[in-house]
């Protein structure tokens, strides 16, 4: 097994019983840490820093010295240099919402699991040619929900697939028993008024709810 391989499969081992990634999508880093916080009690082991919120960098930054033993990634990234300066931030993973080349390169270089982000098979099927080790399937629901999960799957061999995209307590197990190795969840959880006002107690409430519908 090759070391990205490895590191690969430590990232899922990492989800454990609760296969979800948070995704924190428009949290300003004054309110990071208190709603990761909620969310961590709640059950989540890995969470993702979108690129496109205030401040994502300086927010990965404080995660990582407030919860060592928290999996936390980087999404939305579409460029090599963005790989970089997340690395640099201290995100063990890289989440895209494109196939991207140049991403999945760089994240190969520095032996950094990447999920580009794809919707059809040939763009999965591309997507593991350049080395990724996982595919962000997006967005999930509006492709056709578990049933498109399945029914790609076994004529792509049976890839690791995190459907996101509407995933929510409703349908987040759903998901899981199509086959995928975890979902990402987003809005339904993580909404962007929370985040933005830092109400740790909606987060934790939505959290819990969503951990208890998945397991």
């Amino acid at each position: 097994m090759s070391e990205l391989a490895d590191v690969t499969e430590s990232l899922f081992r990492s989800l454990g019983e609760i296969r979800a990634i948070g995704i924190l999508r428009g949290c300003p880093p004054e309110h990071v840490v208190a709603v990761t916080r909620a969310a961590v009690e709640a059950g989540f082991k890995v969470v993702e820093v979108t690129l496109d919120s205030p401040g994502a960098l300086q927010s990965i930054e404080l995660l990582t010295d407030s919860f060592p033993d928290l999996t936390i990634g980087v999404g939305t990234v579409r460029t090599g240099e963005e790989v970089a300066w997340a690395i640099q931030a201290g995100a063990s993973f890289v989440v895209s919402p494109v196939v991207e080349e140049q991403v999945i390169g760089a994240c190969g270089k520095h032996k950094i699991p990447v999920l580009p982000g794809a919707a059809t098979p040939t763009e999965v099927f591309r997507a593991l040619c350049l080395g990724a080790e996982a595919v962000k399937l997006f967005p999930a629901v509006q492709l056709g929900g578990p049933a498109y999960v399945a029914a790609i799957r076994g004529p792509l061999g049976n890839p690791r697939l995190v459907p996101t995209g509407g995933i929510s307590a409703e349908n987040g197990r759903a998901f899981l028993d199509a086959g995928a190795v975890a979902v990402g969840v987003g809005g339904s959880v993580f909404t962007r008024d929370a985040l933005a006002r830092g109400d740790a107690g909606q987060v934790g409430s939505q959290a819990t709810a969503f951990v208890r519908s998945i397991t």
